[in-house]
C-alpha cells in the first residue's frame, strides 16, 4: 500500500513538473519575441524573485534554521552544492535556452533539442551513478528522440547557432541530474530549488552585463505581465520544486524519462495560445513517447526503487 500511495506521488509530482515545464516554451518565446526581453535580463529576474519567494516563505514559516544550505551537516559542502546546480541548471540549462530563442531558435525546436537530455543522462548515469543500460531502456530512450522529433517536426531553425545554445543547456542538464544524484542534500527539494533559482538568476544577471543587456519592465504589456507572472510561479518554483522532489523519490533515467512530454506540452500550449498547427505528427510522435515511458518503467524493480 505504502509502495502505491510512494508511486502515485511520484506520478503526480513528475507530470505536473512537465506540465508546468513544457508551459514555460510559448510563455518565453512570447516574451523573448514579442515584447523584446533580453534573454538573460529575462531569466534573472524570473529566477531571482522565484528563488526569494521560496527562501522567504521558508523562512516565514518553518524559521532561519530551515533556510541553511547543508549537505552532511557541512554549511561550506551545502552551498557549494545549490552554487554548481544553480550554475549547471538555472544558469547554464535555461540561460542558454533563451539564448537559443533569442538567436531564432523556435519554441518547439528548442524543447526538441533541450529534452534529448535524458539520452545524455542515461549515458553518463551508466558509469557515474550505476544504473544499468540496458535494452529497454536504450530502446526507450530511442523512441522517446524519436517520438518527439516526429511530434515536433524538424524546421530550418534547427540549423542555426540557436541549436548549438539549446544542445549545450541539454548537457549542462544531464550534468546537473548526475551532482543532484550524487551529493546528499539535508533539507528538502523546496529550499534545494529556492536556493539553487537564486544563485542561477544572480549569475544570469551578472552575465548580462558584459551581453549590454538592457530592458525597463514598464515596457510589458498586460499579456506580457501576465505570462512573467506565469514564469516566476507554476514555471519556475512550481516546475524546479516538484523536479528536484521527483529526482529524490526515482533513479534518475527513471525521472527524466518522463521529461520526453514536455515537448507534447509545449506544443499542445503553443496551439492553445500562439495559434500553432495542429498535426499528425503530434499524434504519431505522442504515441511513441508514451510507449517509451511504458519500455523504460517496465521493471517493476526500477518502478519501485
Amino acid at each position: 500500500m505504502q509502495t502505491q500511495t510512494s508511486r502515485r506521488v511520484f506520478l503526480t509530482c513528475i507530470l505536473l513538473t512537465t506540465v508546468f515545464m513544457g508551459s514555460s516554451f510559448p510563455t518565453g518565446k512570447y516574451l523573448i519575441s514579442v515584447e523584446q526581453v533580453p534573454p538573460f535580463l529575462l531569466g534573472a529576474w524570473r529566477f531571482i524573485i522565484a528563488g526569494l519567494i521560496m527562501i522567504l516563505w521558508t523562512l516565514i514559516t518553518k524559521g532561519g534554521e530551515a533556510i541553511i544550505p547543508r549537505s552532511k551537516g557541512s554549511f561550506s559542502r551545502g552551498f557549494l552544492l545549490v552554487a554548481v546546480i544553480g550554475l549547471l541548471q538555472t544558469t547554464g540549462t535555461m540561460g542558454l535556452l533563451n539564448l537559443a530563442m533569442a538567436h531564432g531558435l523556435s519554441s518547439s525546436m528548442s524543447s526538441v533539442i533541450l529534452f534529448t537530455n535524458p539520452l545524455w543522462l542515461a549515458l553518463l548515469a551508466h558509469p557515474l551513478l550505476g544504473e544499468k543500460l540496458n535494452l529497454w531502456k536504450i530502446l526507450s530512450l530511442i523512441l522517446g528522440v524519436l517520438g518527439v522529433m516526429i511530434c515536433l517536426g524538424l524546421d530550418s531553425s534547427a540549423l542555426g547557432i540557436g541549436a548549438l545554445f539549446a544542445l549545450l543547456g541539454s548537457f549542462c542538464w544531464a550534468i546537473n541530474s548526475i551532482v543532484t544524484k550524487r551529493v546528499p542534500f539535508d533539507k528538502g527539494a523546496w529550499i534545494f530549488t529556492g536556493w539553487q533559482l537564486l544563485i542561477g538568476g544572480i549569475l544570469m544577471l551578472i552575465f548580462s552585463f558584459p551581453m549590454h543587456e538592457s530592458y525597463h519592465i514598464s515596457q510589458l504589456n498586460s499579456w506580457g505581465w501576465l505570462w512573467f507572472v506565469w514564469l516566476i510561479l507554476p514555471a519556475s518554483v512550481g516546475s524546479f520544486g516538484l523536479w528536484f522532489s521527483s529526482l529524490r523519490q526515482r533513479k534518475a533515467t527513471i525521472a527524466s524519462s518522463f521529461l520526453f512530454l514536455v515537448p507534447v506540452f509545449s506544443t499542445i500550449f503553443s496551439i492553445i495560445g500562439l495559434h500553432d498547427k495542429f498535426t499528425l505528427g503530434l499524434v504519431v510522435g505522442g504515441l511513441l513517447i508514451v510507449i517509451a515511458l511504458i519500455l523504460v518503467n517496465r521493471e517493476t524493480k526500477e518502478i519501485q526503487k
